[in-house]
């Protein structure tokens, strides 16, 4: 924003050098980008009066300081650096018979999008160029004049922050005004000229028939100011801030008005602002105001009151400011501040919709006692946080997966829709209302599909072998349609995973089905879950017989194995690429929180092999956990060596030869013990799995 220099001394005494204050300025937050000089010859060549040579500040506004974006807001930053209240303008309207409301009606059928709506009549008001000092301010301020009416509006938005707009009463059917979303098919030629289409959610005004003006954007060129203009109506209303940026957004227009209402306008100003210009039109143009505002106003909003304890500010600044100077501080600012009982009671005005707690209160004082005055001291050890269990939980997740070769990527949580679709996810997909572009229309569903992404990048580039995770938000819509988040953990590999051994075959030193459950578990076992199996499932983006479901206990916590051959096609990756995803809470959940220590055992193992035969339908855990549960407590390790088909066992049938270890933790045991127990867990193999033995 441009802040002539000259213009600001109307409201403020600028009792040291320009650059000084500018800097100071800039310390207190409100950053002095640049400084211009304009000449004579420039105010000239704009159309101003060629008379003056002036300083302007370029300052940059933060998106939460709306009340910036004015002369009098510029000022109030400046009121306590230069150590005087500002002086606000006058508004001394002479006004005539009929009020304004036998002239006009308004009428807001969305509160929630229009909070305030002020209407002024002026009428026989003789439309011609604005005296030669306004001209050179609106130009000193980056604007171009217009003629008298228009001028004066964006004059006084420049001075108090509060956009305007003024229609040709005459023009406006029915003399009425309607704010109100847009009908479907709607369109309005705005004054630029241009006829925009509108959509339902966007507010517009509206007077008896059509829309009249997008709403904090721009009017429309059927009410516009003409040299015939004689009747006309000041608008000065309060829009809500998020429906504007996104009106402004789709139909591509960026205008002072919109600027300014993206960053919240104070609702407050507006009949104060309406008042202005109105007085303003009349010195500059004459005519008659008609008595009183027309102004719809549902909700007021009431300045809100904090509370702000002063050892806890303080405590935060590592000062030791006294709390009358702190309330000093605060009503500099136009904080309206007492002390009871050795706290401050805040009264923080409308135009300061940023303050809200009394985090922010302590910023305040910060500023203006000084940011460069705030001592450089450590925090106390009081004061120092400790990372929450679900970032501890994360740390211990990415040492681990860390420790297996595979790298931490993070990916964006924008992504295709398409992605949904592939993972059979399309129905729970969360859809962009405004998307970027075509291919980051969608909210991800899971985290493997964009780990895949990675893996074919890196693939494009040359790096043919990778292991990578992520740690990071996935997004769904549920039965009910509301939208909701989780944390997800997802790990993707490709290639080999091994340096070359001249011994070993490329294939068996690629990532496959059994190197990705192997990692699974080496990530379980880092954690300590004990209960962990895996089931055979399908999965749209896993190969049908290369994918298991990862259950602890009773509760599925995600699913693992090898990407279905069309899937990696879609998304070019190359290889056997295989992934994981888990759910981070419910893994979170079902990891104890303290591991249990269980000493080296002090007695010898005894080892015994065993071929057993089953049906080609029975799982393998099923038969480890028959042999555990039999083995009374004595079987310390079960291991699959090698499963068999083929000659002597029967065509629906496999031979799995299991290795087991025996072991007491009490004694040293014998043959005997050994085979009784073995004979047990054949016995109880053939009663629960139909086994036989080879």
């Amino acid at each position: 924003m441009r802040v002539p220099t000259e213009w600001l001394k109307d409201y403020i005494d600028l009792n040291a050098p320009l650059d000084e204050l500018a800097h100071k300025l800039t310390m207190a937050g409100l950053e002095v980008e640049e400084t211009i000089e304009l000449s004579k010859k420039d105010f000239a060549s704009a159309g101003g009066s060629g008379t003056r040579n002036e300083v302007i500040w370029n300052v940059k506004v933060t998106p939460n300081r709306g009340d910036w974006l004015s002369m009098v807001g510029v000022a109030r930053e400046l009121g306590p650096i230069v150590g005087s209240r500002i002086r606000m303008p006058s508004v001394d309207v002479v006004s005539t018979e009929p009020p304004a409301s036998e002239l006009i009606s308004i009428r807001i059928d969305d509160p929630q999008l229009c909070r305030r709506y002020v209407g002024v009549v002026i009428r026989n008001v003789k439309i011609k160029n604005s005296p030669g000092w306004m001209k050179d301010r609106l130009i000193a301020a980056g604007m171009r004049p217009i003629n008298n009416v228009v001028d004066v509006t964006n004059y006084v938005m420049l001075e108090l922050g509060q956009p305007l707009h003024a229609f040709d009463l005459r023009l406006l059917h029915g003399s009425q005004i309607i704010v109100r979303q847009a009908k479907e098919g709607e369109t309005i030629t705005t004054i630029d000229g241009v006829e925009r289409k509108l959509e339902r959610d966007m507010l517009v005004i509206a007077d008896a028939d059509r829309p009249v003006a997008i709403a904090g954007i721009m009017g429309g060129a059927d009410t516009e100011i003409s040299e015939q203009t004689q009747d006309i109506l000041i608008e000065s209303a309060n829009f809500n801030s998020t429906s504007i940026r996104r009106t402004a957004k789709r139909l591509n227009m960026v205008t002072e008005s919109s600027y300014r209402f993206e960053r919240q306008v104070d609702p407050s100003v507006a009949a104060i602002a309406a008042m202005r210009a109105a007085q303003l039109i009349y010195e500059l143009g004459g005519g008659e105001i008609a008595r009183g505002a027309v102004d719809v106003y549902p909700v007021p909003v009431e300045p809100l009151t904090l509370t702000l304890r002063p050892d806890r500010a303080n405590a935060i600044l590592g000062t030791s400011i006294e709390p009358a100077d702190m309330a000093g501080y605060l009503n500099s600012l136009e904080i309206n501040t007492s002390i009871e009982n050795n706290i401050l009671r805040c009264c923080v005005p409308t135009f300061r919709s940023d303050i809200t707690r009394e985090i922010d209160l302590i910023e305040e004082i910060g500023r203006v006692y000084g940011y460069d005055k705030l001592p450089m001291t450590l925090p106390r050890s009081s004061m120092q946080g400790k990372d929450s269990p679900e970032g501890a939980f994360r740390d211990k997740l990415r040492r681990i997966l860390m420790s297996c070769g595979a790298q931490e990527v993070l990916t964006h949580s924008l992504v295709d829709g398409k992605l949904a679709e592939l993972a059979g996810k399309a129905d729970i997909r969360v859809v962009v209302r405004n998307p970027l572009s075509e291919d980051l229309d969608s909210m991800r569903v899971m985290l493997i599909p964009n780990l895949l992404q990675v893996l074919a990048r890196n693939q494009a580039f040359g790096t043919s072998s990778l292991s990578v995770f992520e740690i990071g938000k996935i997004y769904y819509r549920n039965g009910d349609g509301e939208i909701g988040e989780k944390l997800s953990l997802a790990g993707a590999m490709v290639g080999s995973q091994w340096r070359r051994a001249w011994s070993l075959p490329q294939k068996a030193l690629d990532a496959n089905f059994f190197l990705c459950k192997g990692v699974v578990e080496s990530l379980l076992d880092g954690l300590g879950v004990a209960d962990a199996r895996f089931i055979r499932t399908e999965n749209p983006l896993l190969h049908p017989t290369r994918a298991a479901t990862i259950v602890v206990g009773d509760r599925e916590i995600g699913f693992l194995g090898e990407i279905a051959p069309n899937v990696a096609d879609t998304l070019d990756v190359r290889g056997r690429p295989c992934a994981f995803e888990i759910d981070f809470e419910l893994l979170m959940s079902v990891t104890p929180d303290v591991l249990k220590y269980r000493e080296v055992p002090r007695y010898p193992a005894i080892y015994r092999h065993l071929a057993v035969v089953v049906s080609d339908n029975i799982d393998y855990h099923e038969v480890e956990q028959t042999v555990i549960a039999s083995g009374r407590g004595l079987i310390e390790n079960v291991d699959l060596l090698d499963l068999y088909k083929g000659e002597q066992i029967p065509p629906d049938r496999k031979s799995l030869t299991l290795s087991m270890v025996f072991r007491s933790l009490e004694r040293t045991l014998t043959d005997e013990e050994v085979n009784a127990v073995l004979a047990e867990v054949r016995e109880a193999l053939i009663r629960n799995v139909g086994a036989s033995f080879r």
